[in-house]
């Protein structure tokens, strides 16, 4: 993140640790203007030191003392414990969050847009819209259709009949509401993202594909953030829903009748057949996928790539195709993997 982006109030390390709740530890006259990588950060820039372990175990914060001895980052931020080599620290019991909750001072949010409605818009008859509302260049918003306070539309986007957008949300270039969608106080949803599209219903009736009509609508709670290019199909009968503070990464496929619970993260290109059912805290790595009419409990972690076929117990980390066990998982790729070597080395023989 360069200065030149910034937006927030230079701070001093004792600032810095008071706003992210660390313990400053030198950097008397320090004035920090921004928040980069320990690659690029410079003299007036903070940088995070990795620390703890991801989902298959792996040290994040391997190779830190190289990164630490050649940045030139002005202020570090770092777990107790970590070697800063003499560099102004701040300490922190999760050093990333730290650096988010600091970015964030720095760069507070997409831009707030003046309130209004461009001329380049159509807002028909009927449309209720809150104070503060700002609806850009080429934006529709339907008939029935309710804003609350402070919503943004962007440019370009399309809200249709009788969806409701809760106050404090911001929808980028493109995004498209079907009609009935309800979006929850202060989301974020990105560009081209596809919100209430008919689910995936069809039957075969001997000839050909009956499409079953897609009767339900999506419902989105507060302040959730949606990636680019998402699609979130309707119910067929009850909605879609997601919880609150749900986190979806671009490209991400919510079939019909889906139901996640309270801070759910779903990674790029996860794809949730109909009626899979996630509970509160659970993350789907990276292309991960679910079978449909699956359960899946709450604070479970599901490895990238992986495909979950069955129900899943509370807490469980799981990978491979089918999901299960992480631990058996890693133990299978290892002696498949020693396998396939004895057997190329008697070919080689």
């Amino acid at each position: 993140m360069s200065n030149a982006d910034s937006v927030g109030a230079p701070l001093s390390a004792e600032e810095v640790a008071a706003l992210v709740g660390g313990r400053a530890e030198g950097g008397a006259g320090l004035q920090i203007r921004g928040v980069n990588d320990l690659a690029h950060a410079g003299p007036h820039e903070a940088a995070f030191v990795a620390a703890g372990r991801d989902l298959q175990g792996r040290d994040l914060g391997r190779g830190a003392a190289g990164g630490v001895r050649a940045t030139r980052a002005g202020l570090l931020l770092a777990a107790d414990g970590v070697d800063t080599l003499g560099r102004a620290c701040v300490r922190v019991a999760q050093p990333a969050l730290a650096a988010a909750r600091l970015a964030q001072h720095f760069h507070p949010g997409p831009p707030r847009y003046a309130p209004g409605v461009h001329p380049a818009a159509v807002v028909e008859p009927g449309a209720a819209l809150g104070s503060g509302v700002s609806v850009g260049p080429q934006c529709v918003v339907r008939a029935g259709a309710r804003l609350g306070d402070g919503v943004v539309l962007s440019a370009g986007v399309c809200v249709g009949e009788r969806c409701e957008i809760g106050a404090g949300s911001y929808l980028h270039p493109g995004v498209v509401l079907y009609p009935g969608v309800r979006i929850g106080r202060g989301c974020t949803i990105h560009a081209n993202s596809v919100i209430g599209s008919d689910g995936f219903g069809y039957i075969w009736d001997g000839s050909r594909h009956y499409k079953v009509p897609q009767l339900g609508t999506v419902e989105i709670g507060d302040e959730c953030e949606i990636g680019a290019g998402v699609c979130i199909d309707r119910g067929t009968f009850a909605p879609t829903r997601l919880g609150r503070g749900c986190v979806v990464d671009n490209q991400v496929q919510i079939g019909h009748n889906c139901e996640l619970g309270d801070f759910v993260v779903l990674c790029g290109h996860v794809g949730l057949a109909g009626s899979t059912r996630i509970g509160d805290g659970s993350v789907f790595g990276a292309g991960a996928a679910s079978a449909g009419h699956v359960t899946i409990g709450k604070g479970v972690r599901i490895g990238a790539w992986s495909a979950v076929a069955e129900d899943i117990p509370d807490g469980a980390v799981v990978a491979g195709a089918p999901a299960w066990d992480l631990r058996e998982e890693l133990r299978a790729r290892a002696l498949w993997r020693q396998m396939v070597k004895r057997e190329r080395d008697k070919r080689r023989r």
